[in-house]
């Protein structure tokens, strides 16, 4: 299959942990289970999408770190991957976040083959409640989709609204991205610094 992905993606992180994906963007060790497409580098077409990530992870995070969105360069494609795309919102794509978000313990997948690089939307709404309320009610994969497709007033989403990730499952892909610089959020805007200075990188 051939694939022609964008120049360059965009990850929302905080500024703590640019030296760390300066040394290595791909550490599987600390991808966390539960998420959409499961454990994996989540990156987005979109740098909105990936500053209100950032915006999120900031106020998650134990450290105090700013809001920080790095700019990844796809340079090539590995040879003989196994990809997965969900052009839009479809009851497979619900099925496959579903069964991802259920899983709690890392290491564990539900896919036999976990795909290299999976592209689609995002899950919208409040979807780790709605996973909670699913796995209480022991509700099935088309009510899941029911629920993440609609808004908060229960209208049906736009696809299109929903956003947009691209999803790296695998460590392969190490050699083929390249972190090009970093935009760090501060005094209330965003600073672009450039991941192959060291000197830049010190002063964050």
């Amino acid at each position: 299959m051939d694939i022609k992905t964008p120049q360059l993606l965009y990850h929302g992180t905080t500024g703590s942990t640019v030296e760390s994906f300066r040394s290595k963007l791909l550490q599987s060790a600390y991808w966390r289970p539960g998420k959409d497409f499961g454990e994996g580098f989540y990156t987005t077409i979109s740098i909105g999408q990936a500053r209100r990530w950032a915006h999120k992870m900031a106020k998650e995070a134990w450290d105090g770190g700013k809001p920080c969105v790095l700019v990844v360069e796809l340079s090539s494609i590995p040879a003989d991957i196994e990809p997965l795309l969900f052009l839009s919102d479809s009851p497979a794509w619900a099925s496959f976040v579903y069964s991802h978000r259920k899983q709690n313990a890392k290491g564990e997948d539900p896919c036999a083959v976990h795909p290299d690089i999976i592209i689609g939307p995002m899950a919208d709404n409040d979807t780790g409640k709605i996973v909670h309320k699913g796995v209480q009610l022991k509700k099935d994969d088309h009510w899941f989709y029911d629920q993440i497709t609609r808004s908060q007033k229960g209208r049906k989403l736009d696809a299109l609204k929903l956003g947009n990730q691209v999803v790296f499952g695998s460590e392969r892909w190490e050699s083929h991205l390249v972190l090009l610089g970093y935009y760090i959020y501060t005094r209330g805007r965003w600073l672009y610094g450039d991941a192959r200075d060291e000197s830049e990188i010190k002063r964050v």
